[in-house]
């Protein structure tokens, strides 16, 4: 209890524990008063009953943002802790039932997670005759941990290259698996097999959600003092195929993403460099790890990606 300035916790009101996570996810008062439904005065007056409880500012405006002292970086882990575990007890409380329920399930999903993943989960959820919904939201350029702390998103569906996962986020690995080359059948610099010169003078197609110019195996090209000449960036993995098949442009995708008979007029190759396994994870807030539904909703993304492996062996 050394945290508390000699803080007497039955005069303490509890719900400023709300506030000051409201402040370290936001830093804003604004923004934090816009998370719980409160006034700007409200929060205002909120901050300052914190910093006398706590003897200290705990949050100072900088460059437009209010930003934790030291002893508000203390103090939060030990305060979302708390809130997380009230989560977990009253969410645990909470019975599901898959067949009666009319809850709404919001996923952030890219174009190829919610093919993998969202269309089974569909096709499941209409043979229950029920009224679970599923709402899929673009996944942004940085996992959404605000919004899976608020609830405002349930679960988010990314590969580990792709974001870098907070510690303080929940996570299970669903897939992983390795490259193809893909190429129009037709293509003037190859044919069955492929070289890394090969490789390396052909024009490529990258896939970029967020519109970064290079990706994960451009690191791995750059380690071995190789680069490849990017011609095209697009934001969808889905429209890759129908690219290639008509130019030539080759494109280096998950294995998982291309079936040679879903695919015309494409052949399919081994890289001609080793490359590390993609890894795609189901990423939640550990507040909600009892949430009944959310058990629900992540057994049954396993469950997917169980039969996923199974028919792609």
């Amino acid at each position: 209890m050394n945290l508390v300035h000699r803080m007497n916790l039955r005069q303490f009101d509890q719900n400023l524990w709300l506030v000051l996570d409201a402040l370290y996810q936001t830093q804003s008062v604004s923004g934090a008063a816009k998370s719980l439904s409160l006034s700007q005065s409200a929060m205002s007056h909120a901050l300052k009953r914190l910093r006398i409880a706590f003897n200290d500012p705990l949050f100072v405006r900088e460059n437009g943002k209010m930003l934790p002292t030291q002893k508000a970086l203390n103090i939060q882990p030990l305060a979302q802790q708390g809130l997380a575990l009230l989560n977990q007890v009253a969410n645990g409380l909470d019975s599901f039932c898959k067949s009666t329920s009319n809850r709404q399930f919001v996923i952030a999903a890219t174009d190829f997670t919610t093919k993998l993943f969202i269309y089974p989960l569909l096709n499941m959820l209409s043979t229950l005759n029920g009224n679970i919904r599923i709402k899929v939201i673009d996944l942004s350029s940085e996992i959404p941990t605000r919004e899976l702390s608020s609830n405002h998103i349930d679960l988010v569906l990314t590969f580990s290259h792709a974001h870098a996962f907070e510690n303080t986020l929940s996570q299970q690995k669903l897939i992983s698996g390795n490259y193809r080359v893909i190429a129009r059948k037709q293509h003037p610099l190859i044919s069955n097999n492929l070289s890394l010169e090969t490789y390396l003078s052909a024009k490529h197609v990258l896939v970029s959600p967020w519109g970064a110019e290079t990706g994960s195996l451009d690191n791995e090209l750059e380690k071995l003092g190789k680069y490849r000449h990017i011609a095209a960036t697009v934001p969808h993995l889905m429209n890759v195929v129908e690219l290639v098949s008509n130019s030539d442009l080759i494109a280096t995708v998950p294995a998982l993403s291309i079936r040679q008979h879903e695919v015309k007029n494409v052949q399919i190759l081994e890289p001609p460099l080793a490359l590390p396994d993609y890894k795609l994870f189901m990423v939640w807030h550990p507040s909600y790890n009892l949430d009944q539904g959310l058990i629900w909703l992540r057994s049954e993304l396993e469950t997917i990606a169980t039969q996923i492996l199974e028919g792609f062996s």
